[in-house]
């Protein structure tokens, strides 16, 4: 462990940003994650790397960084990185975006970990929306706090019934509906309040950081810039301890396909191509995986056969929004759709960003079904023989929740560069 650069991890999942840090170099002594899957399938893949690791299934609120410093008996400012991606679901643009729900301040706890440790630099990842959530200030009454969480969270439930009714092309009944316009009337009472008592997360990240003696590093990254199948978007917060001398920069591109205007990114002087979805399924031995026996992240989702109908009508890279027109009456659906498991993949393409909504992934390119675990985990750039733990939904959740590998190695690449 001498020569190795330390790390730890918080809501390491299954190991997408493990893989990226070891991949250069970092030997990781302590992970945290609270979802037994989860764990289950990072310490089944790497059983020899994490012999000595500590993997803790306790919730983050509860870990007492003290005690485990001294366990791991690691000097202040001597660790040198910390790396975490809090739970997204609160920040996210589909959601609510309750500015009371605890999990949006999961950072902090996250920065109280960093306060213990001091660690060289620190790495917080998450959805690019977190550059645009507020969550409620401390010192709101209790009384009106409850009222706020009350409000979002009804709001919540009746978003999920109106997409559940839309997708049967339905609508509220009356009952509902006066309920759900009460509901909207409470939330714009509060509105001005919320506003006037809440802060930006980005805000008090950065702030919280600068406190402890860190400079800060903000950006949005684009995994298939650095030869990823995916253009899944991720915001960073690099933090480096003030008296590290070097700057941090962020990775230089190394994929490009100059649709997309950049500003403030290094770009190498010939970048290749975007990394497209047939070189990764290329890559996968299926004489090997076909079979479910083989390998059970392989195998198919039992589509219903109006669902195969539907697919067949889906072009490649298209949603079927874009040819409800053509659709037969009896497979019509509402133009309420999952972006998920109603988009077929352009093979010739990077993926969008997988998002296993309803445990499904997208269509795929060719094939009338959504691709398997086993194939969104390649696209993620997880080994072809990782083996995933759960049912059917955890093991998507494990690949949909993952930072690219690519995408957490040319980072770590950055971090190696000023330790």
């Amino acid at each position: 462990m001498k020569n190795k650069l330390t790390a730890m991890e918080t809501f390491v999942g299954a190991g997408g940003s493990y893989l990226g840090l070891k991949k250069a170099g970092f030997k990781t002594i302590y992970v945290n994650e609270i979802d037994k899957n989860f764990t289950k399938t990072l310490t089944y893949n790497n059983k020899k790397d994490l012999e000595k690791c500590i993997v803790d299934v306790k919730p983050i609120e509860e870990v007492n960084f003290q005690k485990l410093r001294n366990k791991l008996n690691i000097k202040k400012k001597k660790l040198d990185l910390i790396f975490g991606g809090p739970v997204c679901k609160g920040y996210s643009l589909a959601g609510v975006r309750d500015p009371s729900d605890i999990r949006n301040t999961l950072y902090r706890h996250q920065i109280r970990m960093i306060a213990e440790f001091l660690p060289k630099i620190s790495i917080i990842e998450n959805v690019p929306a977190m550059r645009t959530s507020l969550i409620l200030k401390s010192g709101i009454e209790k009384e009106k706090l409850k009222e706020i969480s009350y409000i979002w969270k009804q709001l919540d439930i009746f978003k999920g019934l109106k997409a559940k009714l839309t997708k049967k092309g339905k609508g509220f009944s009356k009952v509902e509906l006066n309920n759900y316009n009460l509901i909207k009337s409470k939330k714009k009472k509060y509105e001005d309040f919320v506003k006037n008592n809440s802060i930006s997360v980005i805000d008090d990240i950065s702030e919280m950081l600068a406190k402890l003696g860190y400079k800060i590093y903000i950006e949005n990254l684009n995994a298939a810039w650095f030869g990823s199948y995916t253009k899944r978007v991720r915001t960073f917060v690099v933090a480096v301890r003030k008296d590290i001398k070097k700057e941090f920069i962020f990775p230089t591109i190394t994929n490009f396909d100059y649709k997309t205007k950049l500003n403030g990114f290094n770009i190498v002087k010939d970048p290749k191509p975007f990394k497209t979805i047939k070189e990764a399924f290329k890559e996968l031995d299926y004489k090997r995986i076909n079979s479910p026996k083989n390998d059970l992240d392989n195998a198919p989702m039992n589509h219903n056969e109006k669902s195969v109908q539907r697919f067949k009508l889906i072009p490649k890279g298209k949603n079927i929004v874009d040819v409800m027109d053509k659709v037969p009456k009896d497979l019509k659906i509402s133009k309420f759709y999952s972006r998920g498991c109603t988009m077929r993949l352009d093979d010739n393409s990077p993926s969008p960003t997988l998002v296993p909504g309803h445990s499904n992934f997208p269509v795929h390119p060719y094939e009338h079904r959504s691709i398997s675990v086993r194939e969104a985990a390649q696209i993620t750039g997880f080994p072809s023989n990782y083996k995933f733990f759960g049912n059917h939904t955890k093991r998507c959740e494990q690949v949909g929740n993952a930072v690219p590998i690519p995408l957490a190695f040319a980072l770590a690449n950055q971090c190696k560069k000023i330790l």
